[in-house]
């Protein structure tokens, strides 16, 4: 019986979707197959520095739980925006990977850990610059892969075609159809373990 987390910003926190995200999808198929339960620990809007602050009450409930498996999915918070109403709250490259970095040693000491990385947005609607976005991405596949953590790689497998199924009218968030995606992909990821 595993107890999975989802930890990370809006896409952990299933917002824009009414049925609760990809983590409230693997809670019913977790339970509906007497595996285990699924947790929502996402906040939209928070950077991996937010995040920190809430990292030793997640891996305090975590070790409270039979089979700990959290699921990172960050987000793209920490990047600077082109044009930015809150260049306060951004992360700076360097300081993102090891906040990342923090973040998947303390839930990897305690159990499981999956890395969902970032994903395509529509860049100019959002003020941001694709070639920043995508060292983020890179950088945090790079932390996740050297700390031994399994990754989906999400941004890689959101083709063009796929944005326009996936992400919802925002440019932003995944709509239903993106959640089930990515739910079906922590599935296949699950049975390979």
């Amino acid at each position: 019986m595993i107890t999975a987390y989802s930890f990370g910003a809006s896409t952990a926190a299933g917002s824009m979707d009414d049925e609760g995200g990809f983590i409230a999808r693997l809670d019913l198929y977790l339970r509906d197959t007497s595996a285990g339960t699924a947790v929502n620990h996402g906040a939209g809007g928070d950077t991996t520095t937010m995040m920190l602050v809430r990292l030793a009450d997640i891996v305090r409930q975590m070790k409270a739980r039979p089979d700990p498996l959290a699921l990172v999915t960050l987000g793209i918070n920490d990047v600077p925006r082109i044009v930015d109403e809150r260049p306060e709250i951004r992360v700076g490259l360097s300081q993102h990977g090891e906040s990342l970095k923090e973040i998947l040693a303390a839930l990897g000491g305690i159990g499981g850990v999956i890395y969902l990385t970032q994903y395509p947005v529509d860049y100019e609607a959002r003020s941001l610059d694709p070639e920043l976005v995508k060292s983020y991405v890179r950088l945090g596949e790079d932390t996740a892969r050297s700390a031994g953590v399994e990754v989906i790689d999400i941004f890689g497998m959101v083709t063009p075609e796929r944005f326009a199924e996936f992400i919802f009218e925002d440019g932003l968030h995944f709509n239903a159809r993106g959640h089930q995606f990515i739910l079906n992909n922590i599935i296949r990821t699950l049975y390979k373990r």
